[in-house]
């Protein structure tokens, strides 16, 4: 039986201001990164670059997708700590990919030799 005084929810992890500014910083930082993942997606739909999509895809990832992994997992299912925290990182380790592949792979020109021979070419073409 509870008393009519009696907390039913408690924080863990600390008091309940500082859960709740950890919370806030999280959301806040899920919708910085969201705004700067929209303004790479517009500057991709400008240029259609697809270094800058990967880019957008993998800030996303490994921001806003461990956020929301841990969030669903923990409210909508039965997996365990282990399991949340593998989800969460693997979101992680794929938006890095992304962003790797963003640096180093999409953005790569695809004509034959060096940089400037590459262009050079298809320019006389």
């Amino acid at each position: 039986m509870t008393r009519a005084g009696t907390l039913l929810q408690t924080a863990t992890g600390g008091s309940s201001v500082v859960v709740t500014l950890a919370f806030l910083g999280l959301l806040l930082t899920g919708f910085l990164s969201l705004v700067v993942a929209y303004l790479v997606i517009r500057g991709y739909r400008r240029n259609r670059d697809r270094a800058r999509l990967y880019l957008a895809v993998g800030l996303v990832l490994l921001t806003v997708g461990p956020f929301g992994i841990q969030l669903a997992l923990t409210n909508f299912t039965d997996v365990s700590a282990v399991g949340r925290s593998a989800a969460a990182n693997a979101s992680k380790l794929a938006g890095l990919a992304a962003m790797l592949y963003a640096v180093y792979g999409a953005s790569r020109p695809r004509g034959r030799g060096s940089d400037d021979a590459g262009r050079a070419e298809e320019v006389r073409e």
